[in-house]
């Protein structure tokens, strides 16, 4: 009877299994990844049709949709009857994938020549031209230099970290200007500085407010800066007209979608409506996804084949597994991020100098689910607010304490260490001591070590780094 027992129970599992990973890996995607995951499920089950969404205005029409049922239909039953799938489809499609990453191999090899080119121009001793050849054997396809520091100073271990950081500035200033800088921020300064005359402003934005201006939270900058919002435009006008992909061939489109927040589509948008904070989900472009019915009926009731029906039947449960993981996915979003605005009210309400410390088991045990899965519905997501766009893991943060034992989120204190250091004289900049003695007088508790770490998260050099003739 045990082992009766065990089998069904082993049976139940191997079943539940996929759709359970399912579940899961749609609940990590962000919103645009999930509508092309769907688009692909659209494509490859025909049991799975939507309304709604996803179509174009042509796609809509009833005649265009009765002409794809009939190809879909057509397909399948080939399909079925072969069980190849599109073996010289499938071919050619990688055929041509094979030749696009030719041509763009082509494209990387040209920009390599160039800054080989420029490389020798500039640098005459041989270790400075072993580095300077490492730096651009090591760069991705859009210009960037993402190897750690530390790791090329491993590669040569016999040159100075400083004249690792002096190549790679020099080869930040090749054309393009730009290129080999380390993230996006550092390209665009490079750039910006790189030119005649640029707003200081601009300097200042980038350099202390990078997070905010990719995010579009543009009041927040001004009420930080005292910018007015005629000079913010200007900034952004500035900061459009400099190339965030240096190494890419396509610079020109780059900031066509700069109104689209740099390519960031919230996943969810917060409004106050009657004193109450709503969460919608922006599910907008992503169908209604339903069994078709017709398809259905017409396999399971007239195909003789045991082995196709078999086959139909998978395929069938498959959508079944899909549909549900799409709802389920719906469901768990809203009530997670409806559990981050109940924890974060003061935030929602009047701005990030509010934000309360909150851990993920914070929202775990607020609405019953474990860990894991609030981690992969916050992981990639954003929301949009009165105050700008967030990644959800700005929520999220470390607690602190005041001098008198008050909890504060972690993110407080460090956005008063970036403002510590924009204001340091850059002539004599600050310790990370002098600035934990700063916080101790404020009434925040940061020991050095703490301050270092901080520091050292947001991507700010230590004293000896940032210090300006």
């Amino acid at each position: 009877m045990l082992k009766h027992t065990l089998n069904i129970k082993s049976e139940l599992n191997t079943k539940l299994e996929p759709a359970v990973i399912l579940r899961s890996a749609l609940l990590e995607l962000p919103v645009l990844q999930l509508e092309e995951r769907i688009r692909e499920e659209l494509e490859e089950n025909p049991f799975i049709e939507a309304s709604d969404g996803l179509e174009t205005a042509e796609e809509g029409s009833d005649v265009s949709k009765q002409n794809e049922e009939d190809k879909k239909e057509s397909e399948f039953v080939e399909l079925v009857k072969t069980f190849s799938g599109y073996d010289e489809e499938y071919s050619e499609s990688y055929k041509e994938d094979e030749d696009e990453r030719g041509f763009q191999q082509a494209e990387k090899r040209t920009l390599r020549d160039s800054l080989y080119d420029q490389a020798q121009e500039n640098f005459f001793s041989e270790t400075e031209s072993e580095v300077a050849s490492y730096i651009i054997d090591n760069l991705d396809e859009d210009g960037y230099f993402r190897v750690d520091i530390e790791l090329v100073k491993g590669e040569f271990p016999d040159v100075e970290e400083r004249t690792i950081l002096r190549v790679l500035r020099t080869i930040q200033r090749f054309e393009p200007t730009g290129v080999a800088a380390r993230d996006t921020r550092e390209c665009l300064i490079v750039q910006l500085k790189s030119r005649e005359l640029y707003l200081e402003d601009t300097f200042i934005v980038l350099r202390d407010h990078y997070d905010d201006l990719v995010n579009k939270r543009y009041s927040v900058i001004m009420k930080k800066t005292g910018i007015s919002q005629e000079q913010m435009q200007e900034i952004i006008e500035e900061v459009r007209s400099l190339n965030p992909k240096p190494g890419s061939s396509k610079a020109a489109e780059l900031w066509e979608s700069a109104d689209d927040n740099t390519g960031i589509t919230p996943d969810f948008i917060v409004q106050e409506i009657d004193g109450k904070f709503e969460v919608i989900l922006n599910n907008a472009s992503v169908p209604n996804l339903s069994i078709n019915k017709k398809f259905e009926e017409i396999y399971l009731s007239n195909n003789p084949d045991t082995v196709a029906k078999d086959y139909v039947r998978k395929k069938i449960e498959s959508a079944k597994w899909f549909i549900n993981a799409v709802h389920q996915r719906r469901a768990t979003m809203k009530k997670v991020m409806e559990s981050i605005v109940k924890l974060q009210h003061d935030f929602f309400l009047y701005g990030p100098d509010r934000i309360k410390p909150m851990i993920l088991k914070d929202v775990a045990d607020d609405i019953q689910m474990d860990i894991a899965t609030v981690s992969r519905t916050t992981k990639d997501k954003y929301v949009d607010t009165d105050f700008g766009v967030f990644d959800l893991k700005y929520f999220f943060s470390e607690r602190s304490a005041t001098a008198d034992g008050e909890d504060v989120s972690t993110r407080i204190v460090k956005e008063r260490i970036r403002d510590i250091i924009t204001l340091e004289d850059k002539r004599k900049p600050l310790s990370d001591q002098i600035i934990s003695d700063l916080l101790t007088e404020e009434g925040y508790t940061a020991a050095r070590r703490t301050v270092q770490k901080y520091r050292e998260q947001m991507e700010i050099p230590p004293a000896r780094l940032r210090k300006e003739l």
